[in-house]
């Protein structure tokens, strides 16, 4: 929420707003805390499907705050200066997309798996407005997308949004809470797939190789690191 002029991502529940009217006290709670225009959602939009999300536009923060989950406090009144758009709205664009949550994280290398949340992050990340060339520069500012009590691979979710952004033509911007080692290997992942001019259908590859070919022992971004893109094709 503290990067302007970007599509800022919101790790939804399936019903948008999860746990913050009752014990919650995540990403999603904490932004509708800071945000609580947010909260009208909750009355007017039903359980989103694989192919929906829903986009929050025009929300003004009005908190600050310190620390995550148990250790969440207020820190005082926040004034908002993000200027406005043509309707007298903030400029602020939140999307909200729910990860799926897995008991048995080893059920999230299913092929069938990743695929959807390939179409919830690619219909989260695709402007709004596909007229408007100039929607796709404001790039998408995400993180570790489900990756907490939803159980996760940070690793996998960060591949899957590259690929749903790098589909859309807008950069990510990623921040992840007090995980530098995971921005830096994303860094160097990347990094590496420019060198071998990796499209999105190689990574596609590289999924589901890692994903049907391998028992997972290894993380995906070593197998991507470790395996060029020509031996995907034989």
């Amino acid at each position: 929420e503290d990067i302007s002029c970007a599509l800022q991502v919101e790790f939804a529940n399936k019903y948008i707003g999860g746990g913050v009217l009752s014990a919650g006290c995540v990403q999603e709670e904490i932004r509708f805390c800071i945000c609580p225009e947010m909260l009208v959602s909750l009355l007017i939009c039903e359980k989103m499907e694989p192919n929906e999300c829903i986009f929050l536009i025009g929300c003004e923060r009005y908190s600050s705050y310190r620390n995550y989950a148990d250790s969440f406090r207020f820190d005082g009144n926040y004034e908002d200066k993000v200027a406005k758009d043509n309707w007298g709205r903030k400029w602020c664009h939140v999307v909200a997309m729910d990860a799926m949550y897995f008991a048995e994280p080893s059920l999230q290398y299913d092929m069938k798996h990743v695929d959807r949340d390939l179409l919830k992050a690619y219909t989260s990340f695709y402007p709004q407005d596909s007229k408007k060339e100039d929607d796709a520069y404001f790039g998408i500012v995400t993180g570790s997308w489900g990756c907490g009590a939803f159980n996760g691979d940070r690793e996998l979710k960060a591949i899957i949004q590259l690929m749903a952004a790098s589909a859309v033509g807008r950069p990510l911007i990623y921040a992840a809470y007090l995980d530098k080692k995971l921005v830096n290997s994303l860094f160097a992942v990347y990094q590496y797939l420019l060198g071998q001019k990796a499209r999105v259908r190689d990574l596609y590859r590289y999924l589901e190789r890692y994903c049907t070919q391998t028992n997972q022992r290894e993380s995906i971004f070593e197998f991507i690191l470790k395996t060029p893109i020509s031996s995907l094709k034989s």
